[in-house]
């Protein structure tokens, strides 16, 4: 999928009101497995005509080469076009633990197929282009529904 055709796609959605940012898990914390806290600070979600009970989970973790939060998070927003329209997405979910400066983004998606063909798309290379090498990692987690999952790690 070439970013273009997402850009397309996601400008579709926009117009006929089938992107949305809820707000029902901004300021919320999550808890990882690992324990680290992560605080959301946006939602994105396409709408769908027929709710898919189960999809998968991408989870990708990281930090940035410069660390100021305020301008990540401004420049967060420069890929949503890219995101938003790719095949099989449904929601993203993005978050930071202030205390270790990791940032996490949490997607679901159709299924882990798609996941796949995500790892290898221009806006995930954007991501690790400004990422310290070493801290991406990427984790997957099929057949499990993200709200589902919020709900066994949500602390607040």
């Amino acid at each position: 999928m070439v970013a273009g055709t997402s850009i397309l796609r996601t400008i579709y959605y926009s117009i006929i009101g089938k992107l949305r940012f809820p707000k029902k898990y901004i300021g919320k914390t999550v808890r990882m497995e690992d324990g680290s806290n992560y605080k959301i600070f946006r939602h994105m979600k396409a709408k769908r005509k027929k709710k898919l009970s189960t999809g998968a989970i991408f989870i990708v973790r990281f930090k940035f080469k410069k660390s100021d939060h305020k301008s990540n998070m401004r420049k967060s927003k420069i890929p949503i076009p890219m995101i938003a329209g790719f095949p099989g997405f449904r929601e993203k979910l993005w978050m930071i633990d202030y205390g270790t400066d990791y940032w996490q983004g949490m997607y679901q998606f159709d299924n882990t197929s798609e996941i796949e063909d995500y790892k290898k798309s221009f806006v995930l290379g954007l991501m690790n282009k400004r990422a310290v090498r070493s801290t991406i990692s990427y984790r997957t987690i099929p057949y499990l529904n993200l709200e589902g999952f919020l709900n066994g790690i949500m602390t607040d």
